[in-house]
């Protein structure tokens, strides 16, 4: 089957003011940021996003802010992470009049794998956007077997993609067993990117951090040639530390990455509690993952932010 989303999808940082509220014009400056950096679509409410420091209301709101920011130039994706299926088919609703092309379940943090399959069916067959699963074995308390994804798939065609964050060689069981019915986004930074393409992936969901190289990466390795891979390959292993560095852990990557990306459109970093203090250490290391970055982004024959 032909692919219906492909691509660099970032999931948005939230940027707060200094009273904690939602900063407008920093989430505008990374809109256009992402956009002009080449990203095929836009996700939000990820664990980047800070989306369980959130009250329901204040989710809502950033769907509706970045929905008119984008206003229809690139495909949008919203992650739910609402705890009831009822929650999250009134969520999904919402994103749909935001303007959203796509929806992405976080499984329920609570019941287990036998809960989690059962909302995803139910939300899935109840809500009128296409459905994404997020499954991820790190970071998420609950996750799915490849067997699990495949059954879920097949019983609910309205599942159409995944945000597959495990192990590569997991995505490619679920992606043999589906058939080419659903597309698959990798997640993780992009720890696994290359391998996520070989494997029959459709493109990546990472933090903004990377984008400009990980565009130039994706429109090498679908250009499939073996000379444009390996190209993809070398641009890979110029970022990789730095992938490695900002994905250890979800506070980690909140308090550096945010820090690093931040320092690219030139916009101020203030913290949502709990947060982690960054040390002198950890912002002597971003600035030295910052040099490889704009490295890489030249490498990749893109001009860097005149924020950088």
């Amino acid at each position: 089957m032909s692919r219906r989303f492909g691509g660099i999808y970032p999931v948005l940082y939230a940027f707060w003011d200094r009273d904690g509220r939602l900063d407008q014009a920093a989430m505008a400056a990374q809109v256009e940021n992402c956009i002009a950096d080449g990203a095929d679509g836009i996700t939000v409410l990820g664990l980047v996003t800070e989306v369980h420091k959130m009250t329901t209301a204040e989710r809502l709101e950033l769907v509706a802010t970045v929905g008119a920011m984008i206003a229809g130039r690139v495909r949008y994706a919203v992650t739910i992470a609402e705890e009831s299926a009822g929650e999250q088919i009134a969520f999904a609703e919402a994103a749909a009049a935001a303007g959203a092309d796509f929806v992405i379940l976080q499984p329920p943090r609570t019941g287990g794998r036998e809960a989690a399959m059962a909302q995803f069916g139910a939300v899935a067959d109840a809500v009128s956007l296409p459905v994404a699963l997020q499954n991820n074995p790190v970071n998420l308390p609950v996750s799915l077997e490849p067997a699990d994804l495949v059954a879920l798939c097949r019983r609910h065609a309205n599942i159409r993609v995944l945000k597959a964050e495990g192990y590569s060689v997991d995505i490619a069981e679920t992606l043999a067993g589906t058939e080419g019915h659903v597309d698959a986004f990798g997640g993780h930074g992009g720890i696994e990117f290359p391998a996520l393409m070989r494997a029959g992936g459709a493109g990546l969901i990472p933090a903004p951090d990377f984008l400009p190289v990980q565009v130039k990466m994706f429109a090498l390795m679908r250009e499939g040639t073996p000379a444009a891979f390996a190209e993809a390959e070398r641009l890979h292993a110029m970022i990789l530390p730095a992938i490695v560095f900002m994905s250890r852990t979800v506070p980690g990557m909140l308090c550096y990455g945010k820090r690093l990306y931040a320092r690219r459109l030139g916009v101020p970093v203030f913290d949502r509690e709990p947060a982690l203090a960054p040390t002198a250490f950890g912002l002597a290391e971003t600035e030295r993952f910052a040099a490889m970055i704009a490295a890489a982004i030249a490498a990749a024959g893109k001009a860097d932010s005149p924020a950088g």
